[in-house]
């Protein structure tokens, strides 16, 4: 692998993701609110890595065919369904210590990640034409490199990962991993995808996935244009060995470091949530029961009636009763019919602010 890297320029960039990664694992968190922010992160990560090749669906509809399985040929519904499957595969690979990522993993990736969606796509098998890397609105970044070309590179790829990639922090590994797969982009479709899940597996497998709290691929996905300026930054027009990685790596690092800010400040967040919960039920003005559903329907943004016996342990009129407590107390608004309800997050929810965080410096 042929690449430049300034690293001045990342310096503070990993001092900082160094200080994240201390403050997540020393995060004094409820461990329901963990759980439900990282069902949270998992949903945005499949959200966001699809929509960024242009899949139609929102969040709350990707959570509804992840959760539903409904059986579609739908292209959208399946390429969530694919995406699940190759980044459950990615997390339960990267936990294994001596797990060795080389171009074999890719292929399975990809193979997971086009699963069931169209075979003429050729899962996991190398392109023999010609690309051109696009976003969603089908404006062209950057030419690949040439068919002809790939297998020898990808060859190359894999041994930098297994070798070459000790050498970069675990974060910079990740970043530059990430742009040599869209560089050389293999395959015929799903090169983002698997780029993204790739990166998501370095970082996992190194211990830098911030307790499964972080969704990078939504960052990257709210930060659309500058992701794709920062790829064309690196590469130019079009491939060529030699690329300055410098623009991208440390547009990547700095993406982490913002999405990771942000859940920080939503999890502060949450203590401003419960004080809010607790003076009106203090007053009288709320059920007590109805705090911590609040607090899961606010990290969420919805909450479905199952979700709220789960929660609470209340079932038949006393949830019902306690859901519509919630939509008279502005908390909640209701939507969909009575076999399909679901409750997103109503004014006063929404009008409790995340809490901006300053990350601890070593």
């Amino acid at each position: 692998m042929d690449y430049r890297l300034s690293k001045r320029a990342t310096e503070s960039s990993i001092r900082a993701i160094d200080d994240l990664r201390w403050l997540f694992a020393n995060l004094g968190m409820d461990p329901r609110y963990r759980e439900w922010f990282q069902h949270r992160a998992w949903v945005r990560t499949i959200h966001g890595t699809t929509r960024i090749e242009g899949n139609s669906l929102n969040d709350l509809e990707v959570e509804e065919v992840l959760e539903r399985l409904p059986i579609t040929r739908q292209k959208d519904a399946l390429e969530v369904l694919a995406t699940r499957t190759a980044l459950a595969f990615v997390d339960e690979l990267a936990a294994d210590p001596k797990l060795v990522i080389d171009e074999r993993v890719i292929r399975e990736i990809h193979k997971r990640v086009l699963d069931d969606i169209d075979p003429i796509l050729r899962p996991g098998e190398y392109r023999t034409g010609e690309n051109r890397v696009g976003d969603a609105e089908g404006n062209i970044i950057f030419a690949t490199a040439l068919s002809g070309d790939v297998p020898d590179l990808m060859h190359r790829f894999g041994g930098w990962l297994r070798e070459g990639a000790r050498d970069e922090h675990p974060v910079v590994a990740a970043a530059l991993g990430h742009l040599e797969l869209v560089a050389i982009h293999p395959f015929y479709d799903g090169n983002g995808r698997t780029a993204r899940a790739l990166s998501r597996m370095l970082l996992v497998h190194h211990g830098f996935a911030l307790d499964g709290l972080v969704s990078v691929d939504a960052y990257l996905d709210l930060q659309r244009r500058d992701y794709f300026a920062a790829i064309r930054a690196s590469l130019g027009t079009a491939y060529r060995r030699g690329y300055d990685a410098t623009p991208f790596v440390t547009y990547l690092i700095g993406a982490i470091v913002g999405a990771a800010e942000h859940v920080l400040s939503r999890v502060k967040g949450v203590t401003e949530l419960l004080r809010v919960l607790r003076d009106e039920a203090a007053r009288g003005e709320l059920s007590p029961q109805l705090t911590d559903a609040l607090v899961f329907a606010w990290i969420n943004g919805s909450i479905r009636p199952g979700d709220y016996r789960s929660i609470t342990g209340r079932t038949g009129p006393s949830a019902t009763r306690d859901l519509s407590e919630a939509v008279r107390a502005d908390y909640l608004t209701a939507t969909g019919e009575t076999s399909s309800r679901r409750y997103l997050a109503g004014p006063k929810l929404r009008a409790v602010q995340t809490v901006p965080v300053t990350p601890r410096v070593s």
